[in-house]
């Protein structure tokens, strides 16, 4: 044992035991096994993989961590789940409260949710079947049927429904936690932006030029169709930073004013 290689430890193949995570995923279908069956032993597996007994042992463990497999001391690993739904699970109770714990920039938000919804809307543009985009229709419908004097929030509700239902067409239930986490605290400053009929507009027709790309499979048209959309609302942003507040403003207007006009001002408002 002294003289084992240090070629032979964890470290040493750390990339193997993913790959072989995935086979082993792989061969579990493949063999039919169910939720709470039994897996081979080690060595069985280490020949049917064609890997080390060690690269096994590794990816076991590692699949244990990630609540795919239940390993028993003296009697075997068992399936524990045939997907990465526990994995996800962890995930999506412990994102949220991080990004919550800290004061984080507005703007590093929105562009975090950038970054991650033109990828997502790609991926679904690409993969998507026509019988998925029913939910995505219906939200749709929603937001466009909610008059413009009816409360923003509703309509920010149906909005979030709206890209959340893009993210799960991607299929990949990682990015869909992060982008559910983005738009849990996005939610309540969207519902604050100022609002109009022209804005409305415009937040409409961006939404249908989303979803006629994914309805045609345009990848390239969907990512651009939403690079436009999200780029409303951190300019919406920016001019926010950029103005004054309307209290300023007001204070700043009568300061600009000669004093006779002023008193000449106030009293034609009085009238």
């Amino acid at each position: 044992m002294a003289n084992r290689k240090a070629s032979d430890g964890p470290a040493a193949h750390g990339g193997e035991w993913r790959e072989t995570v995935r086979r082993l995923l792989e061969l579990v279908r493949a063999q039919g096994l169910k939720e709470g069956d039994r897996l081979p032993n080690i060595r069985q597996l280490a020949t049917t993989l064609k890997v080390k007994p060690t690269v096994v042992r590794d990816a076991l463990l590692q699949a244990q961590v990630m609540g795919l497999v239940r390993v028993v001391p003296r009697s075997g690993a068992f399936i524990r789940s045939l997907n990465y739904a526990p994995l996800v699970d962890v995930l999506s109770g412990t994102i949220e409260p991080a990004l919550m714990q800290a004061d984080h920039n507005l703007f590093h938000l929105l562009d975090a949710r950038r970054v991650l919804e033109i990828e997502l809307v790609g991926r679904a543009a690409e993969r998507r079947r026509l019988e998925e985009l029913l939910p995505l229709r219906q939200a749709l419908e929603t937001m466009t049927r909610i008059p413009e004097t009816h409360q923003r929030r509703d309509y920010v509700e149906a909005d979030i429904r709206f890209h959340t239902e893009i993210a799960r067409l991607a299929g990949n239930a990682v990015l869909l936690t992060f982008q559910q986490a983005l738009l849990g605290l996005l939610g309540p400053y969207l519902a604050q932006l100022p609002w109009s009929p022209e804005r409305r507009s415009r937040t409409d027709r961006s939404h249908a030029a989303i979803y006629s790309a994914l309805v045609a499979g345009d990848a390239d048209a969907a990512r651009s169709a939403m690079r436009e959309h999200l780029t409303m609302a951190y300019e919406s942003l920016l001019h926010e930073v950029k103005s004054l507040p309307l209290e300023v403003e007001g204070r700043r207007g009568d300061d600009e004013v000669p004093p006779v006009k002023r008193r000449q001002r106030s009293k034609n408002l009085a009238r």
